[in-house]
């Protein structure tokens, strides 16, 4: 039986708004060599496929590909994503205009902060409600919840985010939300606040999970695509993405 040789090369991939690096690592021979094509904005991912081919590498020598990118961070400044929606406890619906009360000039009523990310009309409210102790006070309102899933069927939202009051403590009603609406939106990318980032604080928490869910299905389209295509030319590792946090994750992680 022949031993296959051992994959002696690492890649690294930066996608960015003029210019697509490439960074490839040879352990054996210990050298490193760079790649340098003009980004492709209309799709990110023709750069990286085109970086990797002119760096004239075979991918089934390849056993680490990471990959970081401004695809998020982009969409988030020009607001190019898909419609989203937000469900929250009754009562909290403008909480991405209240924010945490804070603002550069504080006492000066015509300083407006940014446009939230989803606008008031895509904004709805269940009743439900659960103490500071993660107390149910008040059940899930699941007609309620049935009838706002109805709605964003027949608006065809296909993202949305979930946020109710005091979820990081018990996350039973926000789970149970996102129940009903993958049962009436099938397909539907739902992010839950007590998944994305459970912590106290009501704007952090909802700013956030809103982030997830409009940015979602923008990039987890792209980097299954490009996963598919490193397959098919040769890469059967996984492929790993920076995230803000500085660490990295897989496509299935992107997805959530």
């Amino acid at each position: 039986m022949i031993t296959p040789p051992e994959r002696n090369l690492r890649v690294a991939v930066d996608v960015g708004g003029t210019f697509t690096d490439v960074c490839i690592f040879d352990s054996r021979a210990s050298t490193t060599r760079v790649a340098k094509v003009p980004s492709t904005p209309h799709d990110p991912m023709e750069a990286v496929v085109e970086g990797v081919r002119s760096a004239g590498i075979d991918l089934a020598d390849v056993a680490l590909f990471s990959h970081g990118t401004t695809v998020a961070t982009n969409a988030l400044i020009t607001r190019k994503f898909p419609q989203a929606a937000l469900v929250t406890t009754r009562g909290f619906r403008d909480v991405l205009e209240i924010r945490d009360g804070t603002k550069d000039e504080l006492w000066d009523a015509y300083s407006d902060v940014g446009t939230p990310y989803i606008r008031r009309r895509d904004r709805y409210e269940v009743t439900e409600r659960i103490d500071y102790a993660g107390e149910i006070i008040t059940p899930l309102d699941e007609a309620g919840a049935r009838e706002v899933a109805r709605l964003l069927r027949r608006k065809q939202i296909p993202t949305v985010a979930i946020c109710f009051l005091n979820s990081y403590v018990n996350a039973a009603h926000e789970k149970r939300m996102r129940e009903i609406l993958e049962e009436e939106l099938p397909g539907v990318s739902v992010s839950t606040s007590s998944e994305i980032l459970p912590e106290i604080f009501e704007y952090d928490r909802a700013s956030t999970t809103v982030a997830n869910a409009v940015l979602a299905p923008l990039v987890s389209g792209y980097v299954n695509r490009l996963e598919e295509q490193l397959r098919a030319d040769g890469y059967d590792g996984d492929l790993l993405l920076l995230h803000s946090g500085g660490g990295s994750m897989t496509p299935a992680m992107v997805e959530r």
